[in-house]
């Protein structure tokens, strides 16, 4: 009891906050988005205002840590002098921010000085909230899914986030399971992919794929859910992206070998920073004008090697002609021809691996793909026996 006493008095003594939001260019919507703000208000009033000494902040995820948290002192007076200084450097770029918005709202101006405009822009608005408390507290804490991409300084934060993990994690993998140079010879990543198979309910499951996970048959049995964040500025309707699935493994028995198998293919698929997302609505919606194969899952056959489904994104250089697109894709599929033929710019990619598994046999009778063969072990003439 004492101890707690003690704790709740030297919380009084450092927690005498100011409000260091009231009046300032970080506490202003009018020409700010209100996204840029923290949404929790406990957690507001901890990080602005004074404690409650019986409470805690609310930050903190349990009632223990709560109790046990005491401010180091004079933190909150140097967090206030810290906040008023770097909210006044923000308060000078807006200054640069609005002169920038003014000479692109001008109708004189050339589409390609607009682009530079633009991407001036958003380095001075990324500048003028890096240092926002808030906008941080936000990209650290909140899920991704919820964050708003319009932003460019939320856009920079998540890319370095993407940067310092998953990005070296999928080069990884696509490097470690020949992926590259098997399919495409190499990637420049410019945005984030990730997939997931939203119609299965089983917890281990229904999240985003790792890049080289094993899937069961099952699980990959209908389309995935595909999000393609890019970090750059993407707005308007005239940004289209391809989506190829293909399989560098499918046995040859004629040659002895492998060759690749188009297993999924999308085109002038319509995405931006805040609709990036193909997902079920989305395919009801548009699904046939944007479909050139549909979609096949890999259904690896008894004994053979594993399977690698790889999956490419493009960015298109413009809106590709239907009438450009042959329907007849069941022979080997040379990837790299219909990326230059098509323009195909590769942003991003993912991979997930199958091997043949109990669920197999009934995912081929429901796409119509009779038993499958089996490939035995014993080592004959023949390279295969059916």
């Amino acid at each position: 009891m004492y101890r707690r006493t003690a704790i709740a008095t030297s919380r009084r003594i450092s927690s005498r906050k100011q409000s260091t939001s009231a009046g300032g260019i970080w506490s202003n919507f009018k020409d700010r988005s209100t996204s840029l703000q923290l949404k929790n208000e406990s957690i507001k009033q901890g990080l602005f205002q004074k404690l409650d000494p019986n409470k805690g902040p609310a930050s903190l995820p349990t009632y223990e840590q709560r109790l046990e948290y005491h401010s180091p002192l004079e933190i909150d007076e140097t967090f206030s002098m810290a906040y008023k200084v770097l909210e006044e450097e923000a308060e000078s770029k807006y200054e640069s921010i609005r002169a920038l918005q003014k000479q692109i709202n001008e109708s004189n101006q050339k589409e390609e000085d607009i682009q530079s405009l633009k991407d001036q822009l958003d380095k001075e608005l990324v500048s003028a909230e890096i240092n926002n408390p808030e906008v941080l507290y936000n990209v650290e804490f909140n899920d991704a899914e919820k964050i708003d991409k319009s932003q460019p300084v939320y856009r920079h934060l998540l890319k370095q986030k993407w940067e310092s993990y998953d990005l070296m994690l999928l080069m990884q993998r696509l490097e470690q399971f020949h992926v590259i140079p098997d399919t495409l010879p190499t990637l420049v990543p410019k945005a984030d992919v990730k997939i997931k198979f939203t119609h299965n309910t089983n917890p281990e499951f229904n999240h985003w794929v790792e890049p080289g996970q094993f899937l069961p048959a099952s699980v990959v049995s209908q389309p995935p859910t595909i999000r393609i964040q890019e970090f750059d500025r993407v707005e308007g309707e005239n940004n289209f992206y391809s989506v190829l699935l293909v399989n560098p493994d499918t046995p040859n028995l004629d040659t002895n070998s492998y060759i690749t198998t188009l297993h999924y293919g999308l085109y002038n698929v319509p995405l931006n920073n805040v609709d990036n997302t193909i997902d079920v609505s989305k395919l009801i919606k548009i699904g046939p004008k944007i479909t050139f194969k549909e979609y096949l899952p890999l259904t690896p056959e008894k004994n053979a090697p594993s399977q690698r489904a790889c999956l490419w994104v493009f960015r298109q250089s413009g809106k590709i002609d239907k009438n450009n697109i042959v329907d007849n894709y069941e022979k080997d599929f040379d990837i790299r021809a219909f990326a230059e033929e098509k323009g195909l710019t590769a942003v991003g990619a993912h991979v997930w691996r199958q091997k043949y598994d109990r669920s197999v046999p009934a995912v081929r009778k429901q796409y119509g793909l009779g038993q499958g063969r089996v490939y035995y072990k014993e080592r004959t003439h023949d390279p295969v026996n059916l």
